[in-house]
């Protein structure tokens, strides 16, 4: 196809979104609608993802080290926990410093009694481990409790299990989200363009009639389809934007968290609406219209 081809049937293309403004609207309300749920559904992992990996900080292992080793080798230790796959960091706390946090946790009574420990201090050199993935937490533990060094680790599986769980569900039930949601605006979409095809159909039978060949007739609904995507992931954006401000003056004022900052995944946000809209119009374009077309030529070949 000629340039000067494209250029006119992107211009006939535009004009028929004005010119069938009706159907168009609706198509961009599908639509928006759709990627209005799937963005819900994004932005709720996103922040889900994040307060869990807060908690997955949190869930450490503690290693204590023999009371035979000294400072430096309790150090050397510490540093050869900290080289295991899963190991996200390794933290060497001394046993000075460890009573020391023991004895903040107190209250003042309680830091009086204890004072003597200071002089005769029982607890170990230990190191506080920070695993990367948690569904590797018992093969770690097991690396981390036979890692030379090491008299005894504290720990919380069950915690680690259920964050774990939660984790995968989570990751699972989103993409399960976001592919019905693309199915389902891919179905009405194409609906949508079903109906302002046939619409049209006078003007296609024409078109047919001269001798117009089907991407000719088929390219116009094509960038109407792709324009109608990119205009709705923009709106889309726009509408998530201002939801998401208010409700996170709500998280943050009555459930005390922090959420995400928006800026920090609006673009690639827009790219998913983006992507899904383009995708959409042009693959509900593209069957609806040569499907027609195939019905069309038939009946022409009849004739």
């Amino acid at each position: 196809m000629k340039l000067r081809s494209v250029r006119y049937l992107t211009v006939e293309g535009l004009k028929n979104i004005w010119v069938n403004r009706l159907m168009s609207i609706a198509s961009i309300g599908v639509l928006v609608a759709c990627m209005l749920m799937m963005g819900v559904a994004i932005i709720l992992s996103l922040n889900v993802d994040k307060a869990l990996g807060q908690l997955e900080e949190q869930n450490v292992v503690m290693a204590y080290f023999e009371d035979s080793l000294s400072e430096e080798e309790a150090r050397e230790a510490c540093d050869q926990l900290a080289a295991i796959s899963n190991v996200a960091s390794a933290e060497f706390i001394p046993k000075d410093e460890g009573l020391q946090r023991q004895m903040a946790t107190m209250d003042e009574a309680q830091q009086q009694y204890f004072q003597w420990l200071e002089d005769d201090n029982p607890l170990p050199d230990a190191a506080r481990v920070t695993l990367s993935d948690l569904s590797l937490f018992d093969t770690t533990v097991e690396q981390i409790q036979n890692s030379p060094g090491v008299a005894s680790i504290n720990e919380s599986r069950d915690l680690a299990m259920t964050i774990s769980s939660i984790t995968n569900a989570l990751t699972i039930a989103g993409i399960g989200v976001i592919a019905l949601l693309l199915l389902i605006a891919l179905v009405i979409v194409a609906n949508t363009v079903r109906v302002t095809m046939y619409s049209r159909k006078l003007e296609i039978s024409i078109m047919k009639a001269v001798g117009a060949t089907n991407s000719f007739i088929r390219f116009p609904f094509v960038v109407e389809g792709v324009v109608l995507g990119i205009l709705s992931a923009g709106i889309t954006t726009g509408v998530v934007y201002l939801v998401y401000k208010a409700a996170m003056g709500i998280m943050q004022s009555a459930l005390a968290i922090q959420p995400i900052p928006f800026s920090q995944f609006a673009w690639p946000l827009f790219g998913v609406f983006a992507g899904m809209g383009i995708l959409t119009g042009l693959i509900s374009s593209i069957f609806m219209i040569s499907k027609y077309l195939r019905k069309e030529g038939s009946e022409f070949r009849a004739l």
